[in-house]
């Protein structure tokens, strides 16, 4: 089991790393490896460069352990590789192909990724087709991974049942039980590493904002779902200015449904957007056109109408200027290119100050975007200063209200 609050299990079929960027200051699962070296643990016997890592840090890979997952029985959420980075340069493509197939073999389990790597995750998962044969990007991928556990590869993945090619092979892409997601612990990272994360296929991206050093705004990638926080909304359309995009036609069937005379306003539609989840207003979506059976979809800027359904507006269709949607869980698209968002402060030696504004601020974008929010804890130096029960800052009952927040994403669908 783990101690992480977002996850319930680690696993670790690879251990060591080395510090890339800020956020590695004062890595934990550094000092950890020291200490279980000397304690004669088998996994952390190599030893890292100095500069970068430490006694015992060095990047290992463990294939005696890729197939531990399929020996629980019980579903769980699994942080793969909480004392190391799936996709360091060290660990190689076949490793980490062997990983994925395992992944794919347990659909019981959920597996958490988190890599400050962005580069090497998006060229793994999203490699586009070099063969010269036209393959979609990522076939060549899902191919190695069905080789890692082939009874015909000499080096396959130990413990495999006899079908695992199969089941791999026929395994939904992306796999529906991996998140996949990136660390960001100032705006110059989230600038680097989320653009990479959303180019590549995932069930559910997340961004973990831990150690947040800095305010960090989100803005850019997660788009807020009514045109103004809710307790913004004015109260009468005679207060509300509609975009220039959004059609006559499409307003006024708007505000006749939450007209005054109907005993609504602009502040009930803005909700209704939250309580149905809509997507995001004015986000360029393909949705269906129509109610019919099978419709065919286009492209538009989406206005949310009533319960789940909604307006695109054209741009390119001189028929007419928006088409009839809707949206519901049975095969509905991400309208948010980011699934969940964790945020914290840093603990333990050496952990640097977090203010909890910078974690309001996040918790804010998401919330507006409709994304769900883990607020994991507020750090050993707030904790200190504050006077707080656990000295890493991570019982909710010390935070502010608006902090208590514990949510986790739900997966969209994959083909």
């Amino acid at each position: 089991m783990s101690n992480i609050e977002w996850t319930e299990q680690t696993w670790n079929p690879t251990t060591g790393c080395d510090r890339v960027s800020p956020g590695c200051d004062n890595c934990y699962a550094l000092t950890m490896a020291k200490r279980l070296k000397g304690m004669g643990s088998a996994k952390y016997q190599t030893d890292g460069d100095p500069r970068t890592s430490g006694p015992g840090f060095g990047v290992a890979m463990h294939a005696d352990t890729l197939a531990d997952p399929l020996g629980w029985k019980k579903p769980r959420r699994v942080f793969v590789n909480s004392m190391s980075d799936l996709f360091h340069a060290k660990v190689t493509d076949e490793f980490i192909a062997g990983v994925f197939a395992v992944m794919a073999l347990t659909p019981q389990h959920t597996f958490q990724i988190l890599t400050k790597r962005h580069g090497r995750l998006r060229s793994l998962l999203a490699d586009e087709c070099k063969c010269g044969n036209g393959h979609v990007p990522g076939v060549h991928f899902r191919s190695a991974m069905a080789w890692a556990v082939s009874k015909a590869n000499p080096n396959r993945v130990p413990g495999m049942p006899d079908d695992a090619e199969q089941r791999v092979y026929a395994a939904a892409w992306p796999l529906p039980n991996v998140w996949l997601g990136v660390s960001v612990e100032d705006q110059k990272r989230a600038g680097l590493r989320i653009p990479a994360l959303i180019d590549t296929p995932a069930a559910v991206r997340f961004l973990s904002c831990e150690p947040l050093l800095g305010s960090v705004d989100l803005s850019p990638w997660l788009a807020p779902i009514s045109p103004l926080p809710v307790h913004e909304a004015p109260r009468t359309w005679a207060e509300w200015t509609w975009p220039d995009w959004v059609p006559v036609k499409v307003r006024e069937s708007i505000e006749g449904f939450w007209g005054t005379d109907q005993g609504r306003s602009p502040r009930d539609w803005m909700q209704d957007m939250h309580q149905q989840g809509a997507p995001a207003f004015g986000a360029t979506l393909l949705m269906d056109d129509g109610f019919g059976r099978n419709p065919h979809q286009v492209v538009g800027r989406y206005v949310h109408a009533w319960n789940n359904i909604g307006r695109l507006v054209l741009a390119d269709d001189p028929s007419r200027s928006f088409a009839y949607t809707s949206f519901g869980p049975k095969g509905r698209k991400r309208s948010q290119p980011i699934d969940w968002v964790i945020v914290g402060g840093e603990s333990g030696p050496g952990a640097r100050p977090f203010e909890p504004k910078w974690a309001e601020a996040v918790a804010e974008d998401a919330h507006s975007a409709g994304v769900a929010t883990f607020v994991k804890q507020l750090g050993s130096v707030w904790a200190r200063e504050n006077g707080a029960s656990d000295k890493k800052g991570g019982d909710p009952a010390d935070w502010p209200a608006e902090l208590r927040v514990r949510e986790y994403p739900t997966a969209v669908p994959t083909s």
